[in-house]
């Protein structure tokens, strides 16, 4: 496609190499992201193969559906989570699988897209939603989750030694009214970090907005239905 978006997975044939496609096989794309994986998979498949791709993302799955248009008659495109892949392939009519692979986490797209509010590099609407179907964004989390919580997000999913400090530095911002946007998120992080953090390499607020990030969209909580559902095979 022309002028079309084109990301070259990381670790592109180690993955395709550890799936050993059958030309003939039933392979899942369980996080169909931007297609690069799935158009390696679907290249190694006859007539007779067969790939479900699965995204949350529905910006997603139209462009999959664009870039993999020349398979489309081999491919099922699935929108839901990958946690709910039992489910999904069920109400695909699959019964059995070959292969599945999970490229975990936000995809360079969504980083690189302001309005979708997930990275702390450009100032954008908190957002941070995978599926913009979805209700709970991260303005939600930020303005209207108990301290406490937002304590637990940040040092939980994002691994934040100074989260009760960072929790307390939101909940009085808030309280002078609603905290709008990416960058004024990542103003009120920086000021509740001491010297010594804001000297480290990576950036102030990379925890945080890791924390609120899986908190919006439940990646650890669909990461644990995927392993403990019956999968076809």
């Amino acid at each position: 496609m022309s002028g079309a978006y084109t990301h070259r997975p990381v670790l592109l044939e180690e993955a395709i190499q550890g799936l050993a496609i059958r030309p003939d096989g039933v392979y899942v794309d369980g996080t169909l992201g931007r297609g690069g994986h799935s158009e390696a998979i679907v290249r190694g498949l006859t007539a007779g193969g067969r790939l479900l791709c699965i995204d949350r993302d529905s910006q997603a799955l139209e462009e999959g559906r664009a870039r993999l248009a020349p398979w489309a008659g081999q491919i099922t495109f699935l929108h839901g989570n990958f946690g709910d892949l039992a489910a999904l392939l069920d109400g695909a009519g699959v019964e059995r699988v070959d292969g599945m692979l999970f490229d975990l986490g936000v995809s360079s797209p969504q980083l690189d897209d302001p309005a979708r509010g997930f990275s702390y590099q450009a100032d954008a609407p908190l957002d941070m939603r995978m599926d913009q179907g979805e209700t709970l964004t991260a303005w939600t989390v930020v303005n209207q989750w108990p301290r406490q919580e937002l304590r637990r997000v940040l040092a939980q999913y994002g691994e934040e030694r100074y989260a009760a400090a960072i929790a307390a530095a939101i909940e009085r911002a808030r309280a002078a009214g609603p905290i709008e946007t990416t960058g004024a998120l990542v103003e009120i992080i920086r000021g509740a970090l001491p010297a010594a953090a804001l000297r480290e390499k990576q950036h102030p607020a990379k925890r945080s907005f890791q924390g609120i990030r899986i908190a919006v969209n439940d990646e650890l909580t669909a990461i644990s239905r995927m392993l403990q559902a019956p999968f076809p095979g």
